[in-house]
């Protein structure tokens, strides 16, 4: 089949995935952030109108909010809940289920508690939740963003918990009820974002030593390639025939007209970010004197930093240059310490908490490829990604004596300023060299993606982590099928959406159709 027709018939079939239950409540802000507030908003404000005693317990990594009740009042809350007129849902639990994201078949049968409650009366925990959906229909979120409810058992003076939690195992029976920030019990609140307080036991106010409490940043670089006075710009440095750079060969990769290709990918990965980590702080936006028209750069936490603003020596613009761009990212005035580098091809596809980038220590989590780094010399690649890692390969090997042999997943990358400007430090001539390439040349070297992950686990300040994730070329036959996959099924934390090859009018086409479907709700930073 012509891929053009198996393109055609996609399109035709994508807006079919609206699977929406007819009981789901549709929401303007539809996220798993809104479903996780309403859901315990709902169960903490009925258990406090039937007078059940209850307290907001810290949850486990990768779970949502949990509220505990003594198992001598299991059946008031529950009678509370049920008999409220609200369209919620509950499953008994499964003894002993900690891991991250448990979807809704692995909760066990949702039934409406209406009709459960009386079969949950031995249960020792439950999921609460109800059925939302973006006034699209093609964003459904269901129980698995809800929250638990435990029966914490009465022994002497004690309540002991039925299941682990990071903080206690026990609290006194009559201890004192505090308030405490919204950020201890929902994962997808940072601390000073919370706009809510509740009902807990001091213990679970305290300052855990893995707690991430430091404040996140998001950087992205972009760029408009269809933009007149930047093609310009770009056409009079390659007809010059030198960049005033290092003498390393320039390749056809580092020049091809699909990286500088934008068909909007940044307004949905934006969309990705806030909808799939809330908890972000700020997000600059570097470019070369370009500004999206849809974006609102009023907003506060949100702001475009122009390439003059942040090289050492100005004097080397224009760069057309991705490896030198991110050379100076760590100049940002304002940047936080920790924050995630994204390209605009990047989206985040289900909730992830801070911890999947950092650890509470501050130390950064970077994501090892199955693909190899190639062996040679740099000037022998035609690729500017492999000989930029060789030219790492070469700087970790003179000063640790150990071989770099992977490449990075194409996911956000966690990293520290001041790891950032030690490198700048350390390697001043190999980062003077690579800012001034105007375009990438077999010389660069490239800190980002790859040489500040493995300096700094070498010398202890990064550790490898987990990520389920997922390329996509754009170009491929098989793409459109996949796309279909990742709509219907969303299990992947993260996917980079990218093209090395032009792409035709229907795959463009289909991307914008598969990127509104995953990605329905504007985020704050769009004009009207």
């Amino acid at each position: 089949m012509p891929v053009i027709t198996l393109y055609r018939q996609l399109q035709e079939r994508l807006p079919s995935w609206e699977t929406t239950p007819r009981s789901a409540l549709i929401r303007e802000d539809a996220s798993p952030l809104q479903a996780q507030r309403e859901t315990l908003d709902i169960v903490c404000t009925l258990l406090s109108a039937a007078k059940v005693p209850y307290f907001c317990v810290r949850p486990m990594p990768g779970h949502p909010p949990v509220v505990a009740v003594s198992q001598r009042d299991r059946k008031r809350a529950l009678t509370a809940l049920a008999s409220s007129g609200r369209p919620l849902l509950a499953a008994r639990l499964p003894y002993g289920k900690h891991a991250r994201g448990l979807a809704p078949d692995e909760i066990g049968r949702l039934r409406p508690l209406k009709r459960a409650a009386a079969m949950l009366n031995d249960a020792w925990a439950i999921r609460v939740g109800m059925l939302f959906a973006s006034p699209s229909r093609t964003l459904t979120l269901g129980p698995e963003h809800g929250c638990d409810l435990e029966f914490w058992a009465k022994q002497k003076n004690l309540l002991v918990a039925p299941r682990a939690n990071p903080a206690c195992a026990v609290v006194p029976a009559k201890g004192e009820i505090v308030e405490g920030g919204e950020e201890l019990f929902n994962p997808l609140v940072s601390a000073g974002q919370g706009v809510r307080t509740y009902r807990t036991r001091r213990e679970f106010t305290r300052r855990l030593v893995d707690d991430i409490d430091f404040p996140i940043d998001a950087v992205y670089t972009w760029v408009d390639g269809s933009d007149p006075a930047w093609r310009s710009r770009r056409d009079q440095a390659l007809a010059e025939g030198s960049d005033g750079g290092p003498s390393g060969a320039l390749s056809e990769m580092a020049t091809t007209e699909a990286r500088f290709t934008s068909r909007d990918e940044l307004r949905y990965s934006l969309r990705s970010l806030l909808t799939y980590a809330p908890w972000i702080n700020r997000v600059w936006i570097v470019t070369d004197g370009q500004t999206p028209p849809w974006l609102d750069t009023s907003h506060p936490r949100i702001r475009v930093v122009e390439h003059k603003e942040i090289f050492n020596d100005p004097s080397v613009l224009p760069v057309f240059n991705s490896h030198a761009i991110e050379t100076q990212l760590h100049h940002i005035d304002g940047l936080a310490e920790h924050f995630l580098y994204l390209n605009d091809d990047f989206f985040l596809g289900r909730p992830l908490a801070p911890r999947m980038f950092f650890e509470g220590n501050g130390i950064t989590h970077f994501f090892p490829s199955l693909a190899h780094v190639p062996f040679g010399e740099p000037e022998g690649e035609e690729s500017p990604v492999h000989a930029a890692g060789i030219n790492n390969r070469r700087m970790l090997e003179d000063i640790y004596g150990r071989t770099l042999t992977r490449k990075l997943k194409h996911v956000p990358y966690a990293l520290r300023r001041t790891a950032m400007f030690e490198l700048e430090e350390r390697f001043s001539d190999e980062f003077e060299a690579t800012a001034c390439s105007k375009f990438r040349r077999t010389s660069d070297i490239s800190v980002t993606s790859s040489l500040a992950h493995y300096y700094g686990y070498l010398n202890g300040r990064a550790v490898p982590g987990t990520v389920e994730y997922t390329y996509v070329d754009l170009s491929l036959r098989k793409t459109p099928a996949k796309l279909r996959r990742m709509l219907a099924r969303r299990k992947h934390d993260a996917f980079c959406l990218n093209d090395t090859a032009p792409t035709t009018p229907e795959q463009d086409a289909l991307l914008g159709r598969f990127l509104e479907a995953y990605y329905p709700m504007p985020t704050p930073f769009e004009l009207a």
